[in-house]
């Protein structure tokens, strides 16, 4: 049984790989034993919503409300993921990171805030 959980980082993944990101985790378990858990998230062509807000990006949406349209619809479609209730699972880290702030940094600081970590 896993005690505590903590984010030690997320980084871009290399050219190579499909997901956009790896996010690891140090998992403190019951008996004292520390465990690494690395977890890809978001697929590397796909638009999310942090990319919407970045002018420039090939994915860049100049209407807020097209933005909003397009990652309500996300959410709705993806609201199953959160089932697990398990935030390291690639599900919510996309539905919390990708499709929540309008900034991977403003996300990742919500993610912690909300889950502790």
């Amino acid at each position: 049984m896993i005690k505590k959980v903590k984010l030690l980082k997320v980084v871009k993944t290399p050219p190579t790989s499909n997901q956009k990101y790896i996010a690891e985790f140090e998992l403190l378990k019951e008996d004292g034993k520390k465990k690494i858990k690395k977890v890809g998230f978001g697929q590397k062509s796909a638009r999310d919503y942090t990319l919407m807000n970045k002018k420039g990006n090939k994915h860049y949406l100049e209407s807020k409300a097209e933005r909003d349209k397009v990652k309500n619809a996300y959410r709705a479609r993806h609201q199953k993921d959160l089932e697990t209730r398990d935030f390291t699972r690639p599900g919510h880290l996309s539905w919390f990171l990708l499709w929540s702030k309008p900034t991977i940094g403003a996300s990742l600081e919500a993610y912690k805030k909300k889950f502790k970590v």
